[in-house]
Formats: C-alpha cells, sequence, structure tokens
C-alpha cells in the first residue's frame, strides 16, 4: 500500500513538473468527457468495487454517442445564439479489460477510438481548431486500484487508485491532448439491502499549457456519484451524475470549465458470465464536452464469482444454509443444507423367558 502511494506521488510530481512545458501546437483537446467504468462492474462511470477472486479477468466493449459535445458561443452570453458548432456528433467504441488479482487488486485498460465525428466548417470563424472529420484514436487509459477496506455487499467499502492517460490520440481530431494526464482517485460504494450507490473523487493533473476559445485547459477536479436499485442480483438501474471542474489556469465552477452530466442507466446480467447495459442522459452545463445528450451500450464478458463459505462446493447465491456444511439438491430450499437426520428407530424391549 505504502509502495503503491509512494509511486503514484512519484508520477504526479514528474508530470506536475511538466506544467507548461507542453504547448499548443494544434488547437484540439481531448474532448470526449465520458471516461466508461472498468470491465466488470455494475455502472456505466462509477466502480462497484468488487475486487472478489484470486484471477478474475473480465473484458468488453462501450459505445457511446454524444450530440452537440463542443459548441462555440458568444464569449461574454452563454445564453445567447451559439457561433458554430465544432462537433455534431461523436461516436466512440471503448474497448477494454480487467483482472481482479488476490481479492484486493484491480488493473485495468481501456482503449477509446473515436469512429465517427463531424461538426460545422469553421472557415470564417475565429477559431484557430477545425471540426474533426475522420476516425481517431483516443488517449489509452491504465487503471490501477486497491482494495483499503469493506468488502464487496457491505455497507461501506472503499478503495484508492490511479489511472493513467497516454498521449495516443489526436489533437487535431478532438481526441487527445498530445501529452501524458494522471488521475489518482478515491473510491467508494456500499449496498444497503436492495439499495446501491458508488462515488468517486479524484484530480486530473493535465501538463497541458493550451487553451481553446482563450480558456485554459489544465489541472481538473473530477468527481461522480451513482444511485441505484438491484434486483435478484441481475438487474441494476439508476442515475449517475459525473463531472469535472478546472483547478488551473481558470477559476473553478465556471460554466464553461466545468462539464457535468447526468446519466440513466440499466445494467442486466446474463447467465453467469455476460452483461449488457444501456443509458441516456443529458448534459447539465454548457461546459466543454458537455453534449446536448449521450447515449451508451455496452456488452461485456464478467465471469461469476463463486463465493463459497461453508466449503461444501455451493455458491452463496445458491446455498439455503450458507455458513452450514450441506449437500446439493434440487429444491431452492434445501439445497446446500444438511441432509435431514432420520429419527432414530426405538430399541424393542427384551423379550422375557418362559419356563
Amino acid at each position: 500500500m505504502k509502495t503503491s502511494l509512494v509511486l503514484i506521488v512519484a508520477i504526479v510530481g514528474a508530470i506536475w513538473g511538466l506544467e507548461g512545458t507542453v504547448h499548443a501546437q494544434a488547437a484540439g483537446f481531448a474532448s470526449n468527457r465520458f471516461e466508461p467504468s472498468e470491465r466488470g462492474s455494475e455502472w456505466f462511470v462509477n466502480e462497484s468495487l468488487d475486487f472478489r477472486g484470486a484471477f478474475r479477468p473480465a473484458a468488453g466493449a462501450v459505445f457511446d454517442w454524444a450530440y452537440k459535445p463542443l459548441l462555440l458561443f458568444p464569449r461574454d452570453n452563454l445564453q445567447g445564439e451559439r457561433r458554430a458548432q465544432v462537433i455534431t456528433d461523436q461516436i466512440f467504441i471503448h474497448t477494454g479489460a480487467s483482472v481482479v488479482l488476490a481479492d484486493r487488486f484491480l488493473l485495468g485498460v481501456n482503449v477509446p477510438v473515436a469512429i465517427y465525428q463531424h461538426g460545422d466548417e469553421l472557415e470564417g470563424i475565429s477559431i484557430a481548431a477545425r471540426s474533426p472529420s475522420k476516425p481517431a484514436l483516443g488517449d489509452a487509459r491504465l487503471t490501477a486500484d486497491t482494495q483499503i477496506f469493506g468488502a464487496y455487499g457491505t455497507i461501506l467499502r472503499g478503495a484508492v487508485g490511479a489511472q493513467l492517460f497516454l498521449p495516443t490520440g489526436s489533437r487535431a481530431q478532438f481526441t487527445g491532448d498530445g501529452t501524458v494526464r494522471v488521475a489518482p482517485r478515491f473510491l467508494f460504494a456500499g449496498d444497503v439491502g436492495a439499495l446501491i450507490y458508488a462515488a468517486k473523487i479524484g484530480v486530473m493533473f493535465r501538463p497541458f499549457s493550451g487553451v481553446f476559445e482563450e480558456r485554459p485547459l489544465g489541472s481538473e477536479l473530477l468527481f461522480s456519484a451513482a444511485v441505484g436499485l438491484k434486483a435478484n442480483d441481475r438487474f441494476v438501474f439508476g442515475p449517475e451524475l459525473y463531472g469535472s471542474t478546472a483547478l488551473s489556469g481558470d477559476p473553478p465552477f465556471r460554466t464553461r470549465n466545468t462539464p457535468l452530466e447526468l446519466l440513466f442507466g440499466a445494467h442486466l446480467t446474463i447467465g453467469d458470465d455476460f452483461q449488457v447495459s444501456s443509458g441516456i442522459g443529458p448534459g447539465l452545463t454548457r461546459g466543454d464536452g458537455s453534449p446536448s445528450m449521450r447515449v451508451v451500450f455496452s456488452v461485456e464478458l464478467t465471469p461469476d464469482v463463486c463465493v463459497d463459505k461453508d466449503g461444501d462446493g455451493i455458491c452463496v447465491a445458491e446455498d439455503a444454509c450458507p455458513n452450514v456444511d450441506g449437500v446439493h439438491t434440487t429444491d431452492p430450499k434445501t439445497n446446500g443444507c444438511p441432509p435431514p437426520v432420520a429419527p432414530a428407530t426405538p430399541t424393542p424391549p427384551p423379550e422375557k423367558a418362559h419356563d
């Protein structure tokens, strides 16, 4: 744990030391504000903090369509008529995988690809950028999280971790910053009966001295929260709120530097190994990257976890007596319970001897 924190601090320090050395060689930046959770989560953006398994992999793809995520407005009147739509439609596919190790650690990778983008022709408008017009790779993301307290299914559990963003995207196509970014974070989740929740807060250290429409693009505070209902351990539905705000170069919580979105999602587990999810929601501010509407859909391979408390080979989810060694039956009410003890046969009294 201490080694991980030291490593995170070292990386943050190195990247922070680069602040101001990366200059705007192109006018674009990483405009997509939707960062999907690691594969295997029960949420689109937040993490369910399920660290069960000695070695449990998961993989999948998330499809993300944003409508009007980047618009130009008069600089002094955000309620006025827009000047142009830099990005009208933006469609990403986020492919990724994760693995849980030793019931405590999670490692993940996510690779976003913009498969379709378009916007207005910006000739004659006072802006150095041009609307994206072709597919492009986004900034690849590496994740490492570790559980610090609680366990899956408890009222409160927590984890700490960090995400590393590699400069694999294109600034000209608004899919990358052109520099390494790192985001240490704290994560929380819990279950209260059928009610479940999750939240996280972190800082995106962004050594990026570029500007967009005279607004500095620097480090940011990241935050998100989710609450929903879980039915039959297979169906989760509820809203997620997520956003960010500027921490450097510009005062925080201004409209244009605070993109905020609300996403209503539903997640269904099929069989023991697959999860399909869909969601839709609006952007709540006119922050850069916050769309008028976002639609997401995902398909994931998420192998089930068998927790066997009593060692009888029957998972807790199907064990009617999870704390007592039992036997398998076809009756859900007795499956995993000890077999009934047959009543003892009374011993007949001894026969009397006859003279």
